[in-house]
């Protein structure tokens, strides 16, 4: 009976250390450090095995076996049972690890909220199509893209549906490329797709592709929703013999597509020194507005009906350091609405506005005054407030501001402009319709503003004499708002000529170098004193640049 619970045991042992030495080999595989380790693990298992086997030979050998080959057997089994469990214990926690790890890495390597993959992950991926393309002498095309007024979507229907299109977004441009390509997620509404062994011409198909699929309408809440996508393409080698660079110029003529017609664009290295020039100028620019470099020029709106200045216009220069000149605002003013310094910028230029209208009040002068509005500007949500705001941190009577607007400024979302336009109209606050016939012309708009003054264009003033079409551009603008019940005025008067002709066709108010170029607010109230005081210089002032 001993013997035989003895053979037994032992057998149960080696029974053991085999399913022990199994999970061994696996780990051996799995495990990336202290591999020698987990070897020689195995190796004492299978010497271990190796004596069990000795041990079972002695037993079977012998007809009497003594209570200490028992108690010997069931230590062994026990051994093996111990040496079973803990392998397998650390098998199954090395797989855990390795699980979690991969998770990590994922999340790591892929955006959370569409699962595409990440820049790390991007950049790893066009680092890998380089090196084959250097093997195989392919090429590489690398598109990047972002939506065009996904910020509209956000505001209007808040993050989570903007969220949600982002994630249905994905699938539209997976279709669009084959499953060995990369479609990666960059941050905010930005993409990039890497197509390994594709040319500039296929690139440009995909593009195209991509256009496509994005026009059909995102179903959100049962309305459809439209939008437009811009894309810029650079391709290895010509373009970049690096995943940054290829980046770099991909978002290059990304923005250079945004600028153009098309809803794409190929890297072009022109237009990369010009981007260099603007992302300074936008660091420069941002400077500017904090460390006050940023001064307004006023220029007098003289009233030939009444003979006497009836306003200025307050125009933004910046003192830039480096230059010996003032910088005029078109060469800032694009950059600060395309880069969203805008806003800042606006805001300064109001409250200083607001600021000299109140000392000049406080000092016996009623000088109204006039300040431009772009674009974004009249999308801005915090716009009514801010004005408002300033309108009773200086205490001025709103009817004395007058904001100057483009027609074409208002075509991106009409109605949200208007409702903008509105609310500041009941403040008080006076518009004027600037440019008059350069942009979107429209009577429809024209009647539905509260617009006290249409401003002819200088483009059309200033040839007036000598371009028949100008004269009679102007004539029918005059005529427009005279019949409308609006003020008229005359843009761009440098010469005398000019003046005469503007009174002859019934032009009530003039603005222009010949009237006064722009001036510090020092200079500007002794111009409108001489003005004011006799009727405008027969001499023109010398001609400058707009």
């Amino acid at each position: 009976m001993i013997k035989s619970f003895s053979i037994f045991f032992v057998a149960a042992g080696i029974v053991g250390l085999l399913f022990a030495l199994f999970p061994t080999l696996r780990i051996c595989h799995k495990a990336d450090k202290h591999f020698t380790a987990w070897r020689i693990l195995g190796a004492f298992i299978m010497f271990f095995v190796i004596g069990y086997f000795s041990f079972l030979y002695i037993l079977q050998s012998q007809e009497l076996v003594p209570y200490t080959y028992l108690l010997i057997a069931v230590v062994l089994f026990g051994g093996s049972i111990f040496v079973a469990l803990v392998i397998r214990l650390s098998l199954h926690s090395i797989e855990e690890l390795q699980k979690a790890a991969a998770v990590e890495r994922h999340h790591a390597l892929h955006d959370g909220l569409t699962d595409l993959p990440n820049r790390t992950l991007l950049h790893e991926r066009i680092d890998q199509a380089i090196l084959d393309a250097k093997r195989s002498d392919r090429p590489i095309a690398v598109l990047l893209m972002d939506l065009d007024r996904f910020k509209e979507i956000n505001d209007t229907l808040g993050h989570y549906y903007g969220d949600y299109v982002l994630q249905l977004i994905a699938p539209r441009l997976r279709s669009c490329i084959r499953e060995s390509d990369t479609i990666a997620r960059l941050g905010g509404d930005e993409f990039a797709v890497v197509l390994p062994g594709v040319n500039l011409e296929k690139a440009a198909a995909i593009s195209d592709e991509m256009v496509r699929v994005m026009e059909e309408s995102f179903q959100i809440e049962g309305n459809d929703l439209h939008l437009d996508i811009s894309i810029g393409i650079a391709m290895f080698p010509e373009h970049g013999l690096e995943s940054d660079t290829l980046l770099q110029h991909a978002d290059v003529a990304m923005y250079v597509a945004k600028r153009s017609e098309g809803n794409y664009a190929v890297y072009d290295a022109a237009q990369d020194e010009h981007s260099m020039n603007r992302l300074m100028l936008t660091v420069e620019l941002r400077k500017a507005v904090e460390a006050e470099q940023l001064v307004l020029y006023y220029q007098p709106k003289f009233s030939l009906a009444e003979g006497r200045v009836c306003g200025v216009e307050a125009l933004v220069r910046w003192r830039h350091p480096d230059h010996s000149q003032l910088v005029l605002p078109n060469d800032f003013i694009p950059v600060a609405e395309q880069t969203g310094l805008i806003r800042p910028l606006t805001y300064w230029v109001l409250d200083t506005a607001f600021a000299q209208f109140s000392s000049w009040q406080q000092a016996g002068y009623h000088i109204p005054i006039a300040i431009n509005l772009s674009a974004k500007n009249l999308h801005d949500g915090e716009a009514y407030a801010q004005i408002r705001e300033l309108l009773e941190k200086w205490k001025i009577d709103a009817h004395n501001i007058t904001l100057e607007i483009t027609e074409s400024s208002m075509m991106a979302d009409p109605d949200r402009a208007f409702r903008v336009i509105e609310d500041l109209h009941g403040l008080g606050i006076q518009f004027a319709i600037d440019d008059f016939g350069t942009g979107y012309s429209s009577l429809a708009y024209l009647k539905r503003l509260p617009a006290s003054e249409v401003k002819i264009d200088k483009s059309f003033v200033m040839d007036m004499i000598s371009d028949e079409n100008d004269r009679v551009i102007v004539k029918s603008t005059i005529d427009l708002a005279n019949n409308m019940g609006l003020r008229p005025i005359a843009e761009g008067v440098e010469r005398k000529d000019v003046m005469e002709k503007l009174i002859e066709l019934g032009c009530e108010t003039v603005q222009g170098f010949y009237i006064c170029r722009p001036l510090p607010p020092e200079e500007v109230l002794a111009r409108i004193d001489t003005l004011n005081g006799k009727e405008p210089p027969l001499s023109p002032h010398t001609r400058l640049s707009y």
